[in-house]
């Protein structure tokens, strides 16, 4: 049986590069390939068993040592430019391919084009609303507002015309797989266009982003998007109606017992959500109006939600700041066993009433820094991200020791 060559967490710095379920193949000079995908493949005549955190490589036989580790020191050399190049922009989609709203194959068009999985009125009689892409919106004679846009995503809810709550998606992740486990991470940016038009209905129970930890539906969540009319302010809880017509406000909801949010000075019977408690800007209808949110819940206390709105051509307004300890009123604590990230998200699921928005590039990346800027910027910009210190100060360390072990490797087997 062949002797391991090297175990354990040697390699646990694969751990920071994500997303790591999603790397996508890529060859090195010895043609060795990559693919993690919790499987077992070839890396240059080696055996090697990925794992989130460990990597084990064992030799199959024959005098592999020195292949293997030019492999190895490529490997790493390979794995920090992938890291650094690419690893904060989790996830990014500019809709540029065309879906059409009668074709039966539209789930699979949008997985081709980078979705882990979708769900639509096109193929799945039940799913009670449409997903497809456009070149044009009825009454919008203006330029589309992402990076080079010509097509921008419908999302055409149908619960009230069809008979029956939504259950469409577009997805990220496995919630059933723990290899996922972060892939939405828990310091996490969101940043995407939404235009929802005058005829468009919302409510209080229309979810958005629905994040996960385990298989949908799900109580697994540290936090639920809801696009609609409630700030969770008792002294102004609809200021857009209820229902509102062709305009929302953002919200957060928690799942209880896996996050524990307590807004004191907001809605008593829902202390646990909260909104945008004094709103001077929201998703108004008939306009472009990019949306910037950040999450942070990596700590058992402390955590935080921020929103920024800017319409088309005007300056950025910041329409909700939850950060706990500093926030009036407001604690965010989360158990040990729980900080961190979601395996998977769904956008936008289950909803009550008929709206039909459409949204241009849609990016999660893990730095602000790292969100596409748009040069139709007017006034009132937020301040530019302060410098930031390397995020991968662990994976330098652990690739340079592992890089002395392979010289020295080298050098005894002279």
């Amino acid at each position: 049986m062949p002797a391991p060559l090297l175990r354990g967490p040697a390699l646990g710095l694969i751990g920071d590069l994500a997303p790591w379920p999603h790397f996508t193949r890529f060859q090195w000079p010895a043609q060795a390939l990559l693919k993690a995908e919790g499987k077992t493949e070839s890396l240059c005549g080696a055996q090697a068993s990925f794992k989130l955190w460990k990597l084990d490589l064992r030799v199959l036989g024959g005098n592999v040592r020195r292949t293997l580790t030019f492999c190895l020191v490529t490997a790493i050399a390979l794995l920090l430019l992938e890291s650094s190049t690419r690893a904060r922009v989790v996830f990014s989609d500019r809709f540029e391919y065309a879906v059409g709203r009668s074709d039966t194959n539209a789930a699979q068009l949008f997985i081709q084009n980078g979705w882990s999985h979708a769900k639509t009125q096109q193929n799945s009689s039940g799913a009670h609303g449409y997903l497809y892409t456009v070149t044009s919106i009825p009454g919008f004679s203006g330029q589309f507002p992402g990076t080079g846009s010509s097509r921008v995503l419908a999302i055409e809810a149908r619960p009230e015309t069809l008979g029956g709550q939504t259950d469409f998606y577009l997805g990220l992740g496995n919630g059933s797989s723990s290899a996922y486990d972060d892939y939405i991470p828990g310091d996490v940016w969101f940043q995407f266009w939404v235009y929802p038009t005058q005829a468009s209905t919302f409510g209080t129970r229309e979810k958005f982003l629905y994040a996960c930890n385990t298989d949908y539906p799900c109580n697994s969540h540290l936090w639920m998007i809801m696009s609609g009319p409630l700030t969770y302010n008792p002294a102004n809880p609809y200021p857009l109606g209820d229902p509102s017509q062709g305009q929302f406000l953002w919200a957060l909801r928690q799942a209880a017992g896996v996050s524990d949010i307590v807004n004191s000075l907001g809605d008593p019977y829902a202390p646990g959500n909260i909104g945008s408690p004094n709103p001077t800007e929201w998703l108004r209808p008939n306009r472009w109006t990019l949306v910037k949110m950040h999450f942070n819940t990596t700590r058992t206390s402390g955590n935080s939600w921020e929103v920024w709105l800017r319409p088309q051509g005007g300056g950025w307004t910041k329409v909700s700041e939850w950060i706990g300890g500093q926030t009036p009123g407001f604690s965010w604590n989360i158990p040990s066993a729980s900080v961190g990230g979601h395996r998977v998200l769904r956008m936008p699921t289950t909803v009550d009433h008929d709206y039909t928005m459409y949204m241009d590039d849609f990016t999660m990346a893990t730095l602000e820094s790292d969100l596409p800027a748009y040069s139709d910027v007017g006034t009132n910009p937020p301040p530019a991200p302060a410098p930031q210190a390397p995020t991968n100060v662990r994976i330098i360390r652990a690739a340079a020791a592992m890089f002395d072990r392979a010289v020295a490797f080298l050098r005894d087997s002279e």
